[in-house]
Protein backbone atom coordinates (compact mmCIF):
# COMPACT_ATOMS: atom_id res chain seq x y z
CA UNK A 1 0.00 0.00 0.00
CA UNK A 2 1.44 3.37 -0.98
CA UNK A 3 1.58 6.20 1.55
CA UNK A 4 1.88 9.00 -0.99
CA UNK A 5 5.10 10.24 0.62
CA UNK A 6 8.01 10.45 -1.81
CA UNK A 7 11.51 9.17 -0.93
CA UNK A 8 12.91 12.70 -1.22
CA UNK A 9 10.37 14.03 1.27
CA UNK A 10 11.12 11.20 3.67
CA UNK A 11 14.85 11.83 3.35
CA UNK A 12 14.36 15.56 3.91
CA UNK A 13 12.36 14.81 7.06
CA UNK A 14 15.16 12.60 8.38
CA UNK A 15 17.75 15.30 7.66
CA UNK A 16 15.58 17.89 9.43
CA UNK A 17 15.34 15.64 12.48
CA UNK A 18 19.00 14.62 12.69
CA UNK A 19 20.28 18.17 12.16
CA UNK A 20 17.67 19.86 14.32
CA UNK A 21 19.12 22.66 16.51
CA UNK A 22 18.21 20.76 19.69
CA UNK A 23 20.18 17.77 18.38
CA UNK A 24 23.24 19.74 17.21
CA UNK A 25 23.58 21.43 20.60
CA UNK A 26 24.64 18.18 22.25
CA UNK A 27 27.79 17.25 20.28
CA UNK A 28 28.78 20.86 19.58
CA UNK A 29 28.92 22.03 23.17
CA UNK A 30 30.31 18.79 24.53
CA UNK A 31 33.18 19.07 22.05
CA UNK A 32 33.85 22.75 22.84
CA UNK A 33 33.46 22.21 26.60
CA UNK A 34 35.84 19.26 26.82
CA UNK A 35 38.34 20.85 24.43
CA UNK A 36 38.76 24.11 26.34
CA UNK A 37 37.92 23.26 29.97
CA UNK A 38 40.88 22.71 32.33
CA UNK A 39 39.75 19.13 33.03
CA UNK A 40 37.48 16.62 31.34
CA UNK A 41 35.21 16.66 34.41
CA UNK A 42 34.70 20.42 34.21
CA UNK A 43 34.15 20.15 30.48
CA UNK A 44 31.44 17.53 30.85
CA UNK A 45 29.82 19.51 33.66
CA UNK A 46 29.69 22.70 31.60
CA UNK A 47 28.42 20.75 28.63
CA UNK A 48 25.60 19.25 30.68
CA UNK A 49 24.59 22.69 31.97
CA UNK A 50 24.33 23.99 28.41
CA UNK A 51 22.47 20.96 27.11
CA UNK A 52 19.93 21.18 29.92
CA UNK A 53 19.44 24.92 29.46
CA UNK A 54 19.42 25.17 25.69
CA UNK A 55 17.99 21.84 24.56
CA UNK A 56 16.48 19.57 27.21
CA UNK A 57 14.36 22.12 29.12
CA UNK A 58 13.11 23.99 26.01
CA UNK A 59 12.32 20.73 24.20
CA UNK A 60 10.38 19.39 27.19
CA UNK A 61 8.41 22.65 27.35
CA UNK A 62 7.63 22.59 23.65
CA UNK A 63 6.72 18.90 23.69
CA UNK A 64 4.29 19.50 26.54
CA UNK A 65 2.74 22.39 24.62
CA UNK A 66 2.33 20.25 21.49
CA UNK A 67 0.69 17.44 23.47
CA UNK A 68 -1.78 19.94 24.91
CA UNK A 69 -2.55 21.39 21.49
CA UNK A 70 -1.02 24.81 22.15
CA UNK A 71 1.45 24.50 19.27
CA UNK A 72 1.25 22.75 15.93
CA UNK A 73 4.43 20.65 16.14
CA UNK A 74 7.87 20.39 17.75
CA UNK A 75 9.39 22.75 15.18
CA UNK A 76 6.74 25.41 16.02
CA UNK A 77 6.16 25.71 12.29
CA UNK A 78 3.52 28.39 12.62
CA UNK A 79 5.23 31.76 13.06
CA UNK A 80 2.50 33.23 15.26
CA UNK A 81 3.04 30.46 17.84
CA UNK A 82 6.76 31.09 18.34
CA UNK A 83 6.78 33.93 20.88
CA UNK A 84 6.24 31.96 24.10
CA UNK A 85 8.57 29.05 23.22
CA UNK A 86 11.27 31.53 22.15
CA UNK A 87 10.99 33.53 25.37
CA UNK A 88 11.08 30.36 27.48
CA UNK A 89 14.12 29.09 25.58
CA UNK A 90 15.97 32.39 25.96
CA UNK A 91 15.13 32.42 29.69
CA UNK A 92 16.54 28.92 30.11
CA UNK A 93 19.66 29.86 28.18
CA UNK A 94 20.26 32.96 30.29
CA UNK A 95 20.01 30.81 33.44
CA UNK A 96 22.48 28.34 31.95
CA UNK A 97 24.85 31.18 31.06
CA UNK A 98 24.72 32.39 34.67
CA UNK A 99 25.67 28.90 35.87
CA UNK A 100 28.57 28.86 33.41
CA UNK A 101 29.85 32.10 34.92
CA UNK A 102 29.66 30.56 38.39
CA UNK A 103 31.54 27.52 37.12
CA UNK A 104 34.18 29.83 35.60
CA UNK A 105 33.71 28.24 32.20
CA UNK A 106 36.41 28.88 29.58
CA UNK A 107 36.15 32.00 27.45
CA UNK A 108 35.69 30.01 24.23
CA UNK A 109 32.67 28.24 25.67
CA UNK A 110 31.14 31.42 27.04
CA UNK A 111 31.58 33.15 23.68
CA UNK A 112 30.02 30.25 21.78
CA UNK A 113 27.04 30.07 24.10
CA UNK A 114 26.63 33.85 24.11
CA UNK A 115 26.54 33.72 20.32
CA UNK A 116 23.80 31.13 20.46
CA UNK A 117 21.74 33.25 22.85
CA UNK A 118 22.18 36.30 20.62
CA UNK A 119 21.19 34.33 17.52
CA UNK A 120 18.00 33.04 19.13
CA UNK A 121 17.15 36.54 20.38
CA UNK A 122 17.75 38.00 16.91
CA UNK A 123 15.59 35.30 15.37
CA UNK A 124 12.83 36.19 17.82
CA UNK A 125 13.00 39.83 16.78
CA UNK A 126 12.80 38.89 13.11
CA UNK A 127 9.88 36.55 13.76
CA UNK A 128 7.88 39.01 15.81
CA UNK A 129 8.76 42.43 14.39
CA UNK A 130 9.21 41.54 10.74
CA UNK A 131 6.54 38.81 11.00
CA UNK A 132 8.78 36.52 9.02
CA UNK A 133 9.70 32.91 9.80
CA UNK A 134 13.50 32.77 9.61
CA UNK A 135 14.97 29.27 9.63
CA UNK A 136 16.24 28.11 13.03
CA UNK A 137 17.59 24.94 11.43
CA UNK A 138 19.87 27.00 9.19
CA UNK A 139 20.93 29.20 12.09
CA UNK A 140 21.84 26.09 14.05
CA UNK A 141 23.79 24.20 11.40
CA UNK A 142 25.61 27.31 10.13
CA UNK A 143 26.62 28.31 13.64
CA UNK A 144 27.84 24.79 14.33
CA UNK A 145 30.04 24.62 11.24
CA UNK A 146 31.52 28.08 11.83
CA UNK A 147 32.17 27.40 15.51
CA UNK A 148 34.05 24.19 14.80
CA UNK A 149 36.03 25.87 12.00
CA UNK A 150 36.95 28.99 13.95
CA UNK A 151 37.73 27.37 17.30
CA UNK A 152 39.02 23.91 16.40
CA UNK A 153 40.20 23.48 12.83
CA UNK A 154 39.61 25.05 9.40
CA UNK A 155 39.01 21.49 8.18
CA UNK A 156 35.51 21.87 9.64
CA UNK A 157 34.69 24.09 6.68
CA UNK A 158 34.40 20.84 4.74
CA UNK A 159 31.16 20.36 6.68
CA UNK A 160 29.66 23.35 4.82
CA UNK A 161 27.69 21.07 2.44
CA UNK A 162 25.56 20.18 5.46
CA UNK A 163 24.28 23.76 5.38
CA UNK A 164 23.13 23.30 1.81
CA UNK A 165 21.63 19.91 2.67
CA UNK A 166 19.62 21.33 5.57
CA UNK A 167 18.48 24.26 3.45
CA UNK A 168 17.22 21.87 0.80
CA UNK A 169 15.54 19.68 3.41
CA UNK A 170 13.67 22.56 5.02
CA UNK A 171 12.52 23.72 1.59
CA UNK A 172 11.54 20.18 0.57
CA UNK A 173 9.31 19.63 3.60
CA UNK A 174 7.68 23.01 3.00
CA UNK A 175 8.95 24.54 6.23
CA UNK A 176 10.82 27.48 4.68
CA UNK A 177 11.39 29.39 1.49
CA UNK A 178 14.85 29.85 0.00
CA UNK A 179 15.03 33.42 1.31
CA UNK A 180 14.16 32.29 4.86
CA UNK A 181 16.88 29.66 4.71
CA UNK A 182 19.47 32.13 3.38
CA UNK A 183 18.49 34.63 6.07
CA UNK A 184 19.18 31.99 8.71
CA UNK A 185 22.65 31.41 7.26
CA UNK A 186 23.38 35.14 7.12
CA UNK A 187 22.18 35.76 10.67
CA UNK A 188 24.20 32.88 12.11
CA UNK A 189 27.37 33.92 10.27
CA UNK A 190 27.03 37.57 11.29
CA UNK A 191 26.35 36.82 14.95
CA UNK A 192 29.13 34.22 15.17
CA UNK A 193 31.82 36.51 13.77
CA UNK A 194 30.68 39.55 15.77
CA UNK A 195 30.46 37.71 19.09
CA UNK A 196 33.83 36.03 18.71
CA UNK A 197 35.33 39.39 17.81
CA UNK A 198 33.72 40.97 20.87
CA UNK A 199 35.22 38.24 23.07
CA UNK A 200 38.62 38.76 21.48
CA UNK A 201 38.75 35.35 19.84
Amino acid sequence: MTTGISPSYRFASIVSFLLHPFVLVVPLFMIISIRFAPTAYEGVLCGIVIILGSAAAPFAFIRRGVSRGRWSDHDISRREQRLVPFLYTIGCMVCAFAFLLLLEAPLELLATFAGMVCAVAAALLVTQLARWKISLHLIGVTGTVLTLALLLTPLAYWLAPLIVLVGWARWRVGAHTLSQALAGVALAATVTFLVYQAFGL
